[in-house]
């Protein structure tokens, strides 16, 4: 999994380059607490980490990402979740060095399971997640921007447990 993320994000910066327009990349270090609701034992505040690539449609901006949730253990069970998303973020022009943004997030997100209780098996699961974004970036020089935000993500639903997450992020964009 490792090696093909790094494959998309090389291979993302190759076509990036040539292009060499509207393009983007943006790393992102985040602290989030993910909630199981029937799994209390389970709910976690971790740092995570994301990878986007996007193209800026000017007011617009539309990326693709990959994001570690992490693992988390409780009472004999555990859970590996990361995610693969697309994005839709709209800039908020003020004439300002501040631009804030709001977006949307679709995803699906990869649950592998270990479990000693009957009621799950140990699988690799995909599960639909969505969520709402709500941030700023500031422009450092002419194509680095910082980024920072808060997010509200649907991991997955299982038949008695939802998976939600609440962060805030923090990372750097470079524009091609």
């Amino acid at each position: 999994m490792k090696k093909t993320t790094l494959a998309v994000i090389v291979a993302g910066l190759a076509v990036a380059t040539s292009a060499s327009a509207n393009w983007y990349v943006q790393g992102d270090l985040g602290v989030s607490k993910t909630k199981f609701t029937s799994f209390s034992e389970m709910n976690k505040t971790k740092v995570d980490t994301r990878v986007s690539g996007g193209y800026d449609l000017g007011d617009w901006r539309v990326a693709v990402d990959y994001t570690h949730h992490g693992k988390f253990k409780g009472n004999g069970n555990s859970a590996k979740i990361a995610g693969f998303g697309v994005s839709a973020l709209y800039d908020i022009d003020l004439d300002a060095e501040v631009k804030p943004y709001v977006g949307a997030r679709i995803a699906t997100n990869g649950f592998k399971v270990n479990s000693q209780s009957a009621h799950f098996k140990n699988d690799t699961t995909y599960k639909f997640g969505y969520g709402a974004i709500v941030g700023a970036q500031y422009k450092v020089a002419n194509n680095v921007a910082l980024n920072g935000g808060v997010e509200y993500n649907r991991l997955g639903k299982f038949e008695d447990t939802n998976v939600n997450q609440y962060g805030v992020r923090a990372g750097v964009r470079y524009d091609f």
